[in-house]
C-alpha cells in the first residue's frame, strides 16, 4: 500500500507548518510503504508516526497521531476517543511541565494539528520535541568503558531530578525505563521523556483506571501480584521510586529489577499476570520476594566498584524494596516526613557522579 492510501499522519513529508517548521524526513519507518523499521524512544510509539522537522537551522522530533488507527477497533468511536484523549492529556501535562520550568523533563516545543486533505483521517495532531541523540540504553554502549560509571551516575542524578520535578506537581510518570531517559548533545545532559502513560493527581486522565499504565516488564512486584493501594502517593509515587531504583540494576547489570526478580521465581511462585500459578495474596508472597531481593542485592554489589557499592546498594534496596511501605529513604519514612521524597537521592547521585568524574580524570591523567 502506498502512502497516498494512508492517513494524514503518514503523508507529512515536505509539509511546512504555519509556525515555520518543515517536516523533512521520517524516523523509524519506510517513506515508500509506511512500514516501521525502528522506534525512536522516549516519546511514545502508540498510534504515532515519527519525523524530523527543521526550522531556522534547528532540528526537532515531531510525533504525529494516526487517527485512522482507531478504524480497526470493534468500537471505533471509543477507540478514537481514547487516542485523542491520550494525546490531549499528554499535551496538557507537557504544558504543566513547561510552566514549571522542569529542565530535566523533555517538554514540547510546540503542539498543534495539521491537515493534508478534507477528511477526518487526513488530520494529524502533533507534538514537536527537542531532538535527542538517543536513549541511555543505546547511548551507554558508545561510552568509553573507563568513563561509563561517571556517565551513568550523572544519568541517575538527572533522572532523579526529573522525577522529583514531576512529583512536585503530583505527576507520576509510571513508565520510567532506560528507553525513556534521553541523552542530549555531547555534554552530559539527560532528561526524562514520554509522559504518555503518566497519571496526575487531581487531573482526570485516560490511564487513571488502569492497574498499571507503564511497561509491565518493569512493573513493581506489588502490581504484578495484584496489590492495589488506593492511596495515590503509595501506589503511584511509590511505583516511580521503584522504577528509578531499577535503573541502578540496569546500568550495573544490564537488566532491570523486575526482570531479575522474575528469573528467580519458579512458575508456582510467579503471579498470574506473568503466566505463573500463584494464588495467594501479596502479603503471603513478600517473604519469598524479600529473599530473592536480598540475593539480587548481593549480586548487584559484585557489579559495582568498591568505592561506590555501599551507597548504591543502599539506594537500590530503599528504592526497590518489594514492600512498598519500606520504599524511600529511612529518614523520610517518619510520621512527619514525605516517604516518597527524592531530595536525598538527588544529592546522593550528584555526589557519586562527581566522585566518579574526579576518579576518571585522575585515571586519564596518568
Amino acid at each position: 500500500m502506498g502512502l497516498e492510501m494512508l492517513a494524514g499522519a503518514w503523508r507529512l513529508l515536505g509539509v511546512r507548518l504555519e509556525s515555520g517548521w518543515e517536516i523533512v524526513e521520517p524516523v523509524g519507518w519506510d517513506p515508500v510503504n509506511g512500514q516501521k523499521t525502528d522506534h525512536y524512544n522516549g516519546t511514545g510509539g502508540h498510534f504515532s508516526v515519527a519525523y524530523i522537522a527543521e526550522k531556522e537551522g534547528k532540528r526537532a522530533f515531531l510525533k504525529a497521531i494516526d487517527l485512522s488507527s482507531a478504524m480497526g477497533a470493534v468500537n471505533v468511536l471509543k477507540a478514537l476517543h481514547d487516542i485523542t484523549s491520550a494525546h490531549n492529556f499528554e499535551a496538557r501535562l507537557l504544558q504543566i511541565c513547561q510552566g514549571g520550568h522542569m529542565d530535566r523533563v523533555v517538554v514540547a516545543l510546540e503542539s498543534g494539528q495539521v491537515s493534508v486533505g478534507p477528511n477526518l483521517q487526513d488530520a494529524a495532531p502533533y507534538l514537536i520535541f527537542e531532538l535527542a541523540d538517543g536513549d541511555v540504553r543505546r547511548r551507554i554502549q558508545k561510552v568509553n568503558s573507563a568513563g561509563r560509571l561517571a556517565w551513568w551516575l550523572r544519568a541517575m542524578h538527572h533522572t532523579a531530578v526529573g522525577i522529583s520535578q514531576l512529583h512536585s506537581r503530583r505527576i507520576a510518570h509510571q513508565d520510567l525505563k532506560p528507553s525513556n531517559v534521553l541523552s542530549f548533545g555531547q555534554k552530559e545532559d539527560f532528561r526524562v521523556a514520554d509522559l504518555g502513560r503518566s497519571v496526575c493527581d487531581g487531573t482526570a486522565g485516560p490511564h487513571d483506571d488502569l492497574t498499571f499504565s507503564g511497561d509491565w516488564g518493569y512493573a513493581p512486584p506489588e502490581i504484578l501480584y495484584g496489590h492495589i493501594d488506593p492511596d495515590f502517593a503509595r501506589r503511584r509515587l511509590g511505583c516511580d521510586l521503584y522504577l528509578l531504583g531499577s535503573m541502578i540494576f540496569f546500568f550495573a547489570t544490564g537488566f532491570g529489577c523486575t526482570q531479575q526478580l522474575l528469573t528467580r521465581l519458579d512458575v508456582a511462585q510467579r503471579p498470574l499476570s506473568v503466566r505463573g500459578t500463584w494464588r495467594g495474596d501479596y502479603e503471603m508472597a513478600l517473604p519469598m520476594l524479600q529473599a530473592c531481593f536480598t540475593d539480587m542485592l548481593a549480586e548487584l554489589e559484585g557489579n559495582l566498584p568498591g568505592p561506590f557499592h555501599e551507597e548504591l546498594i543502599k539506594a537500590a534496596s530503599e528504592l526497590c524494596n518489594p514492600n512498598p511501605t519500606l520504599r524511600g529513604h529511612p529518614l523520610d519514612r517518619v510520621t512527619s516526613g514525605n516517604q516518597f521524597s527524592l531530595v536525598r537521592y538527588v544529592s546522593l547521585f550528584d555526589k557519586l557522579a562527581k566522585k566518579a568524574e574526579v576518579l576518571f580524570r585522575q585515571d586519564t591523567a596518568i
